[in-house]
């Protein structure tokens, strides 16, 4: 079963999958030591795969079934999988990741993240998806790109603080998950790798705690991080 496996990722221009939730993903695949197929995609391309049902990536295929949530496809992974290592530790922990999800979405992605990002994301996007990037994100915020990032330097130490959580947490413990990264950490990993490829402006001080934190996190999945390349803080590289 496993080698049926086709994973569908957000492509930029330069070729490298920047999705954060599409890593998500990525990283329990390489937990349980699944092999897959990947297949980049555009933005403006989602839309035309499997009768149009999915508007947004990840999508796993499993060849009978199609799945494009990232909690869902973990869910699934650990559903088909239970000899491999588990994704969930069991109900409990599930649960809390339902929102931790929820909070690294709202408070971090959408409040934070696009205010900051968002026009690199364009600038980084294939030509075939500015368009369609563009015009979605400016219904959705209301404003042009360019005034959604208008005042960005001062909104990225906003965004820095709201990371705050996750410093106190590491500050005793080596992940969020513990000893081991668990998913909330495979969720903030994948953010960190969308800033670190489209960023053009560093999302982390010289000496924040989270640099090490995210080089941990990295380590952890070596089969899949092992050719980044990511622009991620002050810190000179």
């Amino acid at each position: 079963m496993a080698a049926d496996i086709t994973l569908y990722e957000i492509g930029v221009a330069s070729g490298a999958s920047v999705s954060p939730f599409v890593w998500r993903i990525k990283f329990c695949l390489d937990r349980k030591g699944i092999p897959y197929r990947s297949k980049l995609v555009g933005l403006s391309d989602v839309r035309t795969l499997f009768d149009g049902r999915f508007e947004t990536c990840p999508i796993i295929d499993f060849g009978d079934s199609q799945l494009n949530e990232s909690l869902a496809i973990a869910d699934r992974l650990d559903e088909l999988y239970p000899d491999r290592p588990a994704i969930f530790s069991g109900p409990a922990e599930r649960e809390m990741i339902g929102f931790f999800d929820q909070w690294l979405t709202y408070s971090v992605l959408i409040a934070g993240i696009l205010p900051v990002y968002t026009l690199d994301a364009h600038d980084c996007a294939t030509p075939k998806d500015q368009d369609y990037y563009r015009e979605s994100r400016e219904a959705f915020f209301g404003q042009t790109l360019e005034e959604i990032v208008a005042d960005r330097k001062e909104r990225v130490h906003d965004l820095r603080r709201a990371l705050e959580p996750v410093r106190q947490t590491i500050a005793t413990q080596p992940f969020i998950g513990g000893e081991e990264p668990n998913f909330a950490d495979m969720c903030m990993l994948g953010l960190f790798i969308f800033v670190g490829t489209i960023g053009s402006l560093p999302l982390l001080a010289a000496d924040d705690p989270l640099i090490d934190y995210a080089d941990r996190g990295f380590a952890a999945f070596p089969s899949e991080t092992g050719s980044l390349a990511l622009k991620l803080s002050e810190k000179p590289q």
